[in-house]
């Protein structure tokens, strides 16, 4: 419950700069300066996370891997341990755009040696996922299959 208290701090100290959904279009290097001011309170500024809390980025097989399982998890969240890591991480659904969190994705699977995310791909699983009320598990998020 302490981790879940946390994580819901953290996630409203990231949310003061006011995400607002009328945003121009993200265009550049717009991803790591989303990543730096929405997720590096959390994963840290290097991507290395949080020990016991947050898991590091840099190197993650949940950014190498598939985008859509990625895009999941940014949308809603993931809750319940991963691995060594046991914290909240609070969905961002109706507070980043598709684009938004397509920039996002496509810095870090860079870093990977991955290719690019459209603000498309990212809202064919916005559409598919759309009635979901509940973070994402990690069982659910490695058998998740998009139509």
């Amino acid at each position: 419950m302490r981790a879940c208290g946390a994580a819901l701090l953290i996630w409203g100290a990231a949310l003061l700069g006011g995400c607002r959904q009328e945003q121009a279009e993200v265009k550049g290097d717009s991803g790591q300066k989303i990543y730096v001011t929405r997720c590096a309170v959390c994963h840290g500024m290097k991507e290395e996370g949080r020990p016991g809390l947050y898991p590091p980025l840099a190197g993650s097989e949940w950014v190498s891997g598939p985008p859509e399982r990625m895009a999941a998890l940014i949308l809603d969240g993931l809750q319940g341990p991963a691995g060594k890591y046991n914290a909240v991480m609070p969905g961002w659904r109706g507070y980043l755009k598709d684009a938004e969190i397509a920039a996002v994705m496509t810095w870090l699977r860079q870093g990977a040696g991955k290719g690019p995310v459209s603000a498309v791909e990212v809202n064919r699983v916005h559409l598919e996922t759309e009635g979901r009320n509940t973070f994402w598990t990690v069982y659910d998020l490695q058998n998740l299959r998009m139509h």
